[in-house]
């Protein structure tokens, strides 16, 4: 399932099913090329250049936004993708061939919606608080309605993200979990102390089948933040840290 493309060097990895896609580039960044891997963590303009490099775009055509843990989606076009930097937000969809959209996490769940025919994408950025809002049914339902994309040949990958053996919270999360998803106790397992293991990567996945796609064409890449801390980034391992790139593109039309 992973394509793990010389990442102490070009500082990414890939899912191969994904990039099997036609017409579609994405990538997940490692600490090696990740948000801050020059400077201790601390976030410079020209982060993600050799991202955008590598997908034979110039920097301004890598779009990202900033991220509140909300539940704003943002529709990218040609027409406001220089503007979005600043704009509130936590995740992103387009059907603009050579506009790469990205998700800057260092636990959260980044998720990328692919609809290989239309074609469009999005790019999710999942932590606890925007998954108890279902952000990524919304940004799979606002493909539907803005693209027509069909959840039933939708694509998703999801890349690295805190397991739920690493990822233990307490009631001000559980509460709101168990009260929004009716299967909450099949993503999260009691540790004592009113405190639990949450899987966010299993909800977010069942959730992507409630949203209407097929459970074979969700694939996650299945690797932990905090546990790969080799690999990765990880806020609640390692505090003040950088941020990982994931970055999904629709390639140029080909006549």
């Amino acid at each position: 399932m992973r394509s793990e493309r010389n990442r102490k060097n070009s500082g990414y990895i890939t899912i191969s099913v994904v990039d099997a896609i036609g017409g579609i580039r994405h990538a997940f960044t490692t600490r090696y090329g990740g948000l801050g891997a020059r400077v201790g963590g601390i976030k410079m303009p020209n982060d993600w250049d050799d991202v955008a490099a590598a997908f034979g775009i110039s920097p301004d055509r890598l779009v990202t936004v900033n991220q509140v843990h909300g539940e704003a989606i943002v529709n990218v076009d040609d027409g406001n993708f220089r503007s979005l930097g600043t704009m509130q937000a936590d995740a992103m969809i387009t059907n603009v061939p050579m506009i790469a959209i990205g998700i800057e996490t260092a636990d959260c769940v980044p998720i990328l919606l692919i609809d290989p025919v239309t074609p469009a994408v999005g790019a999710v950025h999942a932590g606890w608080r925007s998954t108890v809002q279902k952000i990524v049914q919304k940004a799979v339902a606002k493909m539907q309605a803005g693209f027509g994309s069909d959840p039933g040949r939708m694509i998703a990958a999801i890349g690295p993200a805190i397991g739920p053996e690493c990822y233990e919270v307490d009631e001000p999360v559980m509460g709101p979990v168990r009260t929004v998803f009716p299967f909450w106790n099949e993503v999260a397992s009691p540790r004592g102390n009113d405190r639990w293991g949450l899987d966010l990567v299993k909800l977010n996945r069942m959730e992507l089948v409630q949203a209407g796609l097929v459970a074979k064409n969700i694939h996650p890449l299945g690797l932990c933040t905090s546990c790969r801390r080799d690999l990765f980034y990880s806020f609640r391992a390692e505090g003040r840290t950088g941020r990982m790139l994931s970055v999904v593109m629709i390639k140029p039309f080909r006549l």
